[in-house]
């Protein structure tokens, strides 16, 4: 099981997790956010790191590397997404650092719609 934990209190997190799903063809893809029972059982949060935060094979990513990912695992079609990682860590990771430092300020279309049942499949509690 791969799982994506999000800020649940971010507008610009709930539409990146909602694109997520909506792209998602993945079986094995969950999600959650850091407030429910799943996430505080099975991580243990750095209070430093302002990232959503991507499990999957063993692994734990974070920053850019969470989000590239997450964008291959989730759909075929999104797997050239991991090409970006030959861009350099640092650079991704400033870019990602600079959007998570202002992500509660960026306007989000939509931010109250109904959960869809394909989301609420995928959501862990």
């Amino acid at each position: 099981m791969n799982v994506l934990i999000f800020d649940g209190d971010c507008s610009f997190c709930n539409f990146f997790v909602r694109l997520t799903v909506r792209l998602n063809d993945n079986p094995d893809l969950r999600i959650t956010d850091f407030n429910t029972d799943w996430a505080k059982e099975n991580y243990r949060p750095d209070n430093d790191v302002d990232s959503v935060i991507y499990m999957a094979n063993g692994q734990t990513y974070i920053y850019s590397d969470a989000a590239l990912h997450l964008m291959a695992d989730a759909n075929r079609w999104l797997k050239p997404f991991i090409l970006l990682k030959l861009i350099p860590r640092f650079l991704r990771d400033t870019v990602y650092k600079l959007i998570a430092k202002y992500r509660k300020n960026i306007p989000v279309k939509n931010v109250c719609e109904y959960p869809t049942q394909k989301f609420l499949d995928m959501y862990l509690k």
